[in-house]
Order: structure tokens, then C-alpha cells, then sequence
């Protein structure tokens, strides 16, 4: 009886363009990812579309939700956009489902974490208003598991959008709605301006840079917690927040999605992407 290397733990990321959109994602099923956790191994996800640098360092990425209207579950999934960030950026993204988050940490042993954005529900003590999105408590406690570990193991990290939020309320601060700040994407929706004397400032040499938008939820400035605010637009929507007291020199939560931008090297977007990447290599 001959005995080999079992590989049926790992999984591979191909494309789709789901109907409601224009823009390739790349995903796995929730199926798929069953399969491999019914057998009792970790998936690992992979994708082969792209090349890495042997020294690139590694940037551990939660996968995200989308809803294929033929399947039954939500497909685990990635936007194009973000993987080329980090890859033009200079890391390479380890992807990562939402069963067994620490394992997959320490398998991964990452360099740097980025926790992205999506439409789900926030822990219902951090909001001052009703919860506009479904509940995912295995996905609050997916990003909660990447928090503690960036703070534990003092690792860089980089929230963005729904990640900034979860970024701010692991800090003690509040959520609420706001108007006004969804639908645009892939152009610039408006202006945030940088605080001085901020992390961000630091790596952005322009007071007032312009951003895309698309969020209904957003971190209140009357409750902030251990945060400070680093940014904000031009009707005081908190836009960038950092701790108070650091873990690390790059602890940041963006309201936006820079990610979008780095393809085409916008000043603000490649700025804070190379930034996060060196700071994962330190």
C-alpha cells in the first residue's frame, strides 16, 4: 500500500463576474471549504493567476462574502482590486476562511494583516444605531482573532472599510449610520483631510487628498475610545482612525478603498499600500 502527500486541503481561487457586477472577484465555495473541514483539515486557499517574490512579505487576508444566486451559500471571495494592491504594493496575500482563524495565523505566521471591508453586521454593542447588514457572527469573530493576534504578536495591520470599523470598536469605539457615502467606487466620491501629527500624516505629505465611498456605517467622532481620528471628509465623517497607543508604527483604519486606486498609481493609494508593505517587512 503506497502512501503519499494528502493535498486535498488546498484550494484554488478562480474568477467570476457575478451578475450585480462589473469587476472580476475571485472566489471558492463555502462548499468547497466544507469539504475540506469535514475531512478535519484547514483549507488552504491559493491562487495561481499570480507570481510573488520569494521575499514578499506575507500579508494574511480574510476572504470575504458574495452570494452567487445559483449556489445555496456564500462563495468565499477576493476583488481582483485587493490582490493586485498588495502584490503591486510588494507583499503576497495569504488567504484565509473564517473556520479555525488561529490555526491558519499560526500556519501563516504573517508579516503584516488586513482586514477588508464587507457588507456584514458589527458587534451589536459597538453600534449606536440598528445593525443595516446581515449577521455573521463567525465572521465578527474571524476579524476579532486577527485583531488580538496583530496586537499579541505587535504585526502591522491595515483595516479598510468595514475592517476600519472593526479596527475602531476592538478599541472601545462606537459606530453609527450615515448618508450620503455609498455607490462610488471606482471614481473619487470626495475629499478627506489629513490630521497632522498622525500616523497617516506621516506617510501621506498632502493635507487634502481625494477618495471613493461606499459605506452606510461609519465610526462616530463623539465616541472614539482609545482611537484618534486621522482623517476626515468634508461633513466630519470619520475617514481614518489609528489606536491611541500602537501596537506597531502601522496600526491604520481607512474608511475608503484605496485599493482601487493603486493599479493606477494614485498618490494616496500607492503611498499607504508600499507603506503598509514596508512596514510588514520590518
Amino acid at each position: 500500500m503506497s502512501h503519499c502527500q494528502d493535498y486535498t486541503n488546498k484550494l484554488y481561487l478562480r474568477q467570476i463576474v457575478y451578475p450585480w457586477d462589473d469587476k472580476i472577484t475571485y472566489y471558492v465555495t463555502q462548499d468547497e471549504v466544507d469539504a475540506v473541514l469535514a475531512k478535519g483539515n484547514l483549507p488552504e486557499v491559493e491562487i495561481n493567476d499570480y507570481t510573488f517574490a520569494s521575499n514578499a512579505p506575507k500579508i494574511a487576508i480574510l476572504l470575504t462574502r458574495d452570494k452567487h444566486p445559483n449556489r445555496q451559500k456564500a462563495d468565499y471571495s477576493m476583488p481582483v482590486s485587493l490582490i493586485e494592491a498588495i502584490k503591486l504594493s510588494g507583499g503576497h496575500p495569504y488567504f484565509m476562511v473564517y473556520e479555525g482563524v488561529e490555526e491558519q495565523l499560526e500556519e501563516i505566521k504573517p508579516d503584516g494583516i488586513l482586514l477588508p471591508g464587507g457588507d456584514f453586521a458589527l458587534p451589536e454593542q459597538w453600534c449606536l444605531d440598528k445593525a443595516v447588514h446581515k449577521l455573521e457572527e463567525i465572521r465578527q469573530q474571524a476579524y476579532m482573532v486577527c485583531l488580538n493576534y496583530a496586537k499579541n504578536k505587535k504585526i502591522p495591520l491595515l483595516g479598510i472599510c468595514a475592517g476600519m470599523q472593526m479596527l475602531a470598536g476592538f478599541c472601545g469605539a462606537k459606530i453609527e449610520q450615515v448618508s450620503n457615502h455609498r455607490g462610488k467606487l471606482k471614481e473619487f466620491a470626495h475629499q478627506i483631510t489629513i490630521k497632522k501629527e498622525t500616523s497617516l500624516s506621516k506617510i501621506i505629505d498632502k493635507e487634502i487628498v481625494g477618495v471613493n465611498s461606499n459605506h452606510s456605517e461609519a465610526v462616530s467622532s463623539s465616541y472614539l475610545g482609545d482611537c484618534i481620528v486621522s482623517a476626515f471628509s468634508d461633513d466630519n465623517i470619520v475617514e481614518a482612525i489609528e489606536p491611541k497607543n500602537s501596537w506597531n508604527k502601522f496600526v491604520i483604519g481607512i474608511q475608503s478603498h484605496p485599493e482601487y486606486f493603486v493599479k493606477q498609481k494614485d498618490y494616496f493609494a500607492t503611498k499607504l499600500f508600499s507603506s503598509f508593505i514596508e512596514s510588514s517587512k520590518s
